[in-house]
């Protein structure tokens, strides 16, 4: 068991071309994230497809999230949660086919469907081991015999949106959902579109204009505005798109940002097609999965300053109560280009400033997620967080994304979440 005071990790793994741990508790959650990978860094045996079916996605996207789940539902009790305290969820595929067998199993009984998380899922690109076809990042309430950590849906709130997962969460300060413009009848809403026979208007601006609405409803059942925003992670299918997102996101919120993540995707959970792009082939171009405090919680919202390069509209840290969400960082321009382990150092040192700003330091940190260019960087980036953290690392995800990061050059991006003890 766990405490809100205190943080404990499980699973950990360090190979070379891999440095963490797959759960990591404190501040009332556990933060959890991995592929299907064993002690030595590779693809687990036992997620392995038995022959004559190694080359069926399906048989692979199976195999890898009985493993996968198996894990964490060992794990996360080592930490004082379970599978069924999770309550937020990003799923990552490498190709469309494999997103469906993924779901038979994850979202089984056993698994997510006893937690109905909030959940995004996004085609994003390659992961660590290379021949892992999923991969997984998200957190967990550690109930802990807290009355104000219990997981539950708001009144008022839609319920969930389709089988699988819910459209609103809530636990201790936090509020949790996931905005993606698309509906069970015709796939992508035309709210959400813009027409392809005029010239005005674009399709990022009206997806973006949809969310804002719908987010709109989503925060008053919480009694929650935009400026209660604290963190979120942004899927992008084209990055030139960042830039009218932002410019939407600022309207509504004026000063004090929120932290994020953008991540470059191939596509979402529509069209079925691979390869789709854009509104005339019925593929939206974002998905967005946010964390909101509640305005009844006692935790504040607290922007912390930090250096930035390039960052456009978001905050290095938002602070609420012990948990700090730390935006992506880029190394500074100087480093780009050269030696790519001097670049993920420039990275980490840019959160740890931002984590002393707070209070704390890279020590206290309970997730990680790397979004590299190659594949070849992973051993880079493993290296440099084993320098840093050298034992009890945080929770890891690492993405090979599949085109360049927004940041001009940047071949390595990181963000985290960290712990300020109390």
């Amino acid at each position: 068991m766990t405490s809100a005071a205190k943080r404990a990790v499980a699973g950990t793994i360090t190979a070379a071309s891999f440095h963490g741990s797959m759960v990591a508790a404190a501040g009332g959650f556990a933060f959890l994230a991995g592929t299907a990978i064993d002690a030595s860094g590779g693809l687990a045996p036992e997620a392995r497809p038995p022959e004559p079916y190694r080359s069926s996605a399906a048989a692979q996207a199976q195999a890898q999230a009985r493993h996968l789940f198996g894990r964490l539902d060992t794990l996360l009790p080592e930490v004082g949660s379970s599978v069924a305290d999770i309550v937020a969820i990003e799923q990552y595929v490498r190709r469309k086919v494999h997103a469906d067998p993924y779901f038979k199993v994850a979202t089984g009984k056993d698994y997510l469907g006893k937690a109905v998380p909030v959940a995004a899922t996004a085609q994003v690109g390659e992961y660590v081991p290379a021949d892992a076809v999923v991969a997984v990042t998200g957190l967990a309430v550690v109930p802990d015999g807290s009355p104000e950590l219990v997981k539950s849906s708001p009144d008022g709130a839609a319920g969930a949106s389709n089988r699988k997962f819910s459209e609103v969460v809530v636990a201790g300060p936090y509020m949790f959902t996931t905005l993606f413009p698309s509906d069970r009848r015709s796939g992508l809403p035309e709210t959400a579109r813009t027409p392809a026979w005029i010239w005005s208007g674009s399709e990022i601006g009206a997806e973006v204009r949809w969310a804002l609405k719908e987010l709109e409803g989503r925060l008053a059942t919480v009694g929650a505005s935009f400026d209660d925003i604290v963190d979120y992670t942004l899927f992008l299918t084209d990055a030139g798109d960042l830039y009218e997102f932002d410019e939407a996101l600022r309207s509504v919120i004026g000063a004090g940002a929120p932290s994020r993540t953008v991540i470059p995707s191939l596509g979402y959970a529509l069209p079925r097609r691979e390869g789709a792009f854009g509104h005339a082939d019925g593929a939206p171009r974002m998905e967005v999965q946010l964390r909101v405090r509640r305005p009844g919680a006692a935790e504040e919202r607290r922007v912390v300053d930090g250096p930035e390069v390039g960052a456009g509209f978001q905050s290095a840290g938002v602070r609420v109560g012990p948990l700090l969400w730390l935006s992506s960082q880029t190394a500074d321009p100087g480093r780009r280009g050269g030696d790519v382990r001097a670049e993920v150092d420039d990275a980490l040192g840019r959160l740890d400033a931002t984590c002393r700003n707070a209070g704390t330091d890279l020590s206290g940190l309970l997730r990680v997620r790397a979004l590299l260019t190659s594949a070849e960087h992973a051993g880079a980036f493993a290296e440099a967080l084993r320098a840093a953290i050298p034992s009890d690392p945080p929770a890891v995800c690492v993405v090979v994304v599949p085109s360049a990061l927004p940041v001009t050059d940047a071949r390595v991006a990181v963000d985290g979440v960290a712990f300020v003890a109390p």
